[in-house]
């Protein structure tokens, strides 16, 4: 464990309070940071950030998670269980991984950055709203490009379920099923 999660899990039996939300973020986005959007994360450190997240959601305040206006904007991957293309990695490669979703249109744009912008892929996606917990979500095409020049363009007809679990201002935990992978959840941590 990363010492400021030992410290969290340290306190004594006179302090039986649970980490504040602040506490938990902060130590998550510590533990995420070495691991390359998750590629990189060991067992032990899966296990760590698993027990981090159950501690997180248990303080979650907010209950319409699939429709509250802090969802709009852009979010940056910390973390996630997914070691493909969603992770951002591209062959031995792994980019930068932001979202950028307009609850206004109903859609989302998801950017894989390598190299700054040298390399981009931008996966598109639309949203049918299942409850306050979930999206079935509709991925439409995706688009890759080399120093802005379009090389690619392929339309998509796919769909995977999105199970949100946390949502604040500035963070956001949802578990994933879909596309290759239809039987088991991947998690995914975002910022802003």
């Amino acid at each position: 464990m990363s010492q400021h999660t030992l410290n969290l899990f340290k306190r004594s039996p006179a302090v039986q309070k649970a980490p504040s939300v602040t506490e938990l973020k902060k130590s998550i986005r510590a533990l995420a940071a070495p691991t390359s959007n998750g590629v990189t994360a060991s067992a032990t450190v899966q296990e760590e950030m698993a027990k981090l997240v159950l501690l997180l959601e248990k303080q979650n305040k907010e209950k319409k998670l699939t429709k509250t206006q802090m969802l709009d904007g852009n979010w940056r991957l910390l973390y996630t269980t997914n070691g493909g293309s969603s992770a951002g990695k591209l062959g031995p490669f792994v980019g930068v991984v932001d979202q950028d979703i307009n609850l206004a249109d109903g859609k989302y744009v998801n950017y894989v950055r390598l190299g700054g912008a040298i390399v981009e892929g931008a996966l598109t996606a639309s949203w049918d709203n299942l409850n306050d917990k979930t999206w079935r979500v509709k991925f439409e095409g995706i688009v890759l490009k080399v120093l802005g020049i379009p090389l690619v363009k392929k339309p998509l007809d796919a769909t995977g379920i999105w199970r949100f679990t946390y949502v604040d201002a500035d963070f956001r935990i949802l578990y994933a099923q879909g596309g290759k992978n239809t039987v088991k959840e991947n998690i995914y941590i975002l910022a802003k």
